[in-house]
């Protein structure tokens, strides 16, 4: 099983201040990317709002990805079901508190996380999310 640090939104604006769907993460049951990522059924993400700076969700994979979307920005999708939620973004915790330095991710879509970078961000998300 690998770790992942998956951004989610754009420099556009942030996400919404809800992500739950009658208490379920509706919203967040496919994820995309602009190539073919290297993740498999098993592993897990961690969702980091890129404009909030904050992570708010664990995910894993369940299926292989796909290349659903060609010609689009982002052609290839990944499903994932949803472990932990933050339902407010407000309430999110910066990146930095699981020892990922914001910066990481500029212009990536994704990064591996070391396993203590995973538990950490699973123990700070689920003390928020509880």
């Amino acid at each position: 099983m690998q770790h992942w640090l998956k951004a989610i939104g754009h420099a556009k604006g942030p996400l919404p201040d809800a992500w739950l769907e009658d208490g379920r993460l509706g919203a967040l049951r496919r994820t995309g990317f602009p190539r073919r990522p290297r993740m498999e059924p098993g592993d897990r993400l961690v969702y980091y709002a890129s404009v909030w700076r904050a992570v708010f969700a664990v995910v894993e994979v369940v299926a292989a990805p796909q290349h659903t979307r060609p010609g689009t920005r982002w052609p290839w999708t990944v499903d994932v079901e949803p472990l932990l939620a933050i339902p407010l973004l407000d309430r999110a915790p910066p990146v930095e508190a699981i020892g990922v330095p914001a910066r990481s991710m500029s212009q990536q879509s994704h990064i591996r996380l070391e396993p203590g970078h995973y538990a950490r961000a699973v123990e700070v998300i689920a003390s928020i999310a509880a």
